[in-house]
């Protein structure tokens, strides 16, 4: 078992203390405890000290006390169900959801972009897409590792599956960065031969953004630098050159509290959905010190027993919607991914319908409640079926009847 002390700031493993790990360059902190590749499959690094970036961090600090309350409020608070809040419901179906018609083609429902999928998590990306398609969008696309790309490909036919970098090139790559800045551990710099490989990886997934209508990041995306370094570089550009809607979840959270990221990375360019767990949430918000510097187009959904959603940088405890669909009482991993994944569908939706002239971006707050309201009665529904069996693939089985019976023929 390994424990954190907070007051002596090191670690303790057993009858031994490790001093805390040295400030060094993102790469060198999250791989040289431990020798092992981020990006190789099912190496279990549970025993050994997790680096500083990495250990569960303090939810005491007064730097995030206003939204830490945020969090004892929002699950405190009693949300509105789909079937109680007729007015947000009507809302939704005039302002949230694309019309099918006789004059729709391949793409006008929707095209989502999912980059995520690692060597080692391949299940994550898959959810997320899946439940996009099952939601109402026409095609999804996921963008992944080289040795995800097959695995993928065979859990469906439905998926557009594209590898834009390989695991094992990078992790090669990490290594040869490793031996060379020994002498230099504060420099940030990569090598000629690593920066090459980040930057086409980067021009993979940019190279397709003008044909999304929404990029979901994080699901499977796993925690290797690079991928890491690659993923802030298409954030930004995804934000400042295609002003592209992103939905951000699992290691694209993670990426939002390392140090060289998340002061700056995100901006107004383009609306941004933050989906995190109560953990995830701890972990933004004890890392981000001034929660107004946050852009004021991105939105969190913080999920739970009742789903809130509240603009980043408010620093009100109140939120503008809630959630009080009943899920199920299961819970499986990977319903976190079908939310995603449900959520792009709905934000690509709002894209669309502000291209219409139908909705803008001050609908997005009940985008995301449409979108709980959708996974929360499918995860009831699952549960219902199949109880302590249930799975993330059930609940994909659900969303679309399930949807269907919510909004009608809309």
């Amino acid at each position: 078992m390994i424990a954190r002390s907070m007051q002596k700031r090191h670690f303790v493993r057993g009858n031994q203390t490790v001093k805390k790990l040295p400030k060094v360059i993102a790469f060198l902190a999250l791989t040289a405890y431990s020798g092992e590749s981020f990006t190789g499959p099912n190496r279990t690094l549970s025993s050994r000290p997790l680096p500083t970036s990495m250990a569960p961090l303090s939810s005491s600090s007064t730097s995030s006390s206003s939204l830490s309350n945020a969090v004892d409020t929002a699950s405190a608070t009693v949300g509105r169900t789909w079937s109680e809040d007729t007015k947000s419901r009507q809302n939704a179906l005039e302002r949230c959801i694309v019309p099918l018609s006789t004059s729709s083609y391949k793409g006008s429902s929707g095209r989502v972009g999912i980059l995520g999928g690692s060597a080692r998590y391949t299940g994550a990306p898959y959810y997320a897409a899946m439940a996009s398609l099952k939601c109402g969008a026409d095609l999804a696309f996921c963008f992944c590792a080289e040795e995800a790309a097959i695995p993928l490909k065979s859990y469906s036919p439905e998926l557009m599956v594209a590898p834009v970098y390989k695991a094992v090139e990078f992790d090669k790559a990490i290594r040869r960065q490793q031996q060379k800045q020994q002498g230099d551990v504060k420099s940030e710099k990569l090598d000629e031969e690593t920066e090459k490989l980040v930057e086409q990886m980067v021009e993979e997934v940019c190279s397709m953004m003008d044909r999304m209508h929404v990029l979901v990041l994080g699901p499977g995306l796993g925690r290797c630098p690079l991928v890491l370094e690659a993923t802030a570089r298409i954030i930004q550009r995804a934000q400042s050159q295609y002003h592209l809607p992103l939905v951000i979840d699992a290691d694209g959270l993670f990426l939002l509290t390392l140090p060289k990221y998340r002061e700056n990375l995100l901006s107004n360019d383009s609306p941004v959905i933050l989906t995190p767990n109560a953990m995830e949430l701890k972990r933004l918000l004890a890392v981000n010190h001034n929660t107004e510097s946050l852009p004021e187009q991105c939105w969190i959904i913080e999920k739970g027993a009742v789903d809130s959603i509240r603009p980043a940088a408010s620093t009100s405890t109140t939120p503008t919607m809630t959630c009080g669909e009943i899920g199920g009482l299961k819970r499986s991993g990977g319903i976190g991914d079908v939310l995603a994944g449900t959520c792009g569908t709905l934000v690509a939706w709002n894209s669309i319908l502000s291209g219409r002239g139908k909705a803008s971006s001050s609908d997005l707050p009940l985008a995301c409640w449409t979108a709980c309201c959708f996974v929360k009665r499918s995860t009831k529904m699952a549960f219902e079926k199949h109880r302590r069996s249930m799975t993330a693939p059930d609940i994909l089985h659900e969303l679309g009847p399930v949807i269907d019976e919510m909004i009608g023929t809309t």
